[in-house]
């Protein structure tokens, strides 16, 4: 079981709190526990995070593209290319588009990004999604990752809390 990082826990560390001019110490405790194999993330959050184009591209660039834990997995999971990761897509996505309550832009919206790629991966491989996201208000129009993964029984937690279950202390 590995934790399955969202965009979010890393762009938002790095605009806000974890800026690597205020605690640069989050980065290296960060790779330490892809090392460890513990954390993961997957392709189209790479995809996400390329298309920034800025500080935290180039870093995950360098750090975390192309990297294997030490016991030789990859840091990315390779998850459109998984047929295990696409048979939960499929199911994400037909749960997504049945829903009576989201609104089709937010359907679309959500089917067009990594975050159903992300709970797909975190269903096929036992694993928990980390995100930001919050848990949305019961008549929400909009698709989240919380309430999705609610209904896949997919564990997720925030990234504090990820750092507090495998003890990263910066």
């Amino acid at each position: 079981m590995a934790y399955i990082l969202d965009t979010n826990t890393f762009i938002t560390p790095k605009n806000s709190y974890y800026a690597n001019d205020i605690v640069p110490s989050f980065w290296p405790a960060l790779l330490q526990e892809f090392q460890n194999n513990n954390v993961k993330t997957i392709d189209a959050v790479a995809t996400e995070i390329k298309n920034g184009n800025d500080n935290l591209s180039t870093w995950f660039q360098k750090h975390i593209v192309g990297q294997k834990s030490s016991s030789g997995e990859d840091y990315i999971l390779p998850a459109s290319n998984m047929q295990s990761v696409v048979n939960c897509y499929q199911i994400v996505a037909n749960l997504v588009m049945t829903s009576t309550q989201y609104k089709q832009v937010h359907k679309s919206f959500f089917l067009s990004g990594a975050d159903p790629w992300i709970i797909a991966a975190a269903k096929a491989g036992g694993h928990t999604v980390v995100t930001f996201e919050a848990m949305p208000a019961a008549n929400t129009t909009k698709v989240k990752i919380p309430d999705i993964c609610k209904q896949m029984d997919v564990p997720f937690l925030n990234l504090f809390d990820m750092m507090r279950k495998i003890e990263i202390h910066i």
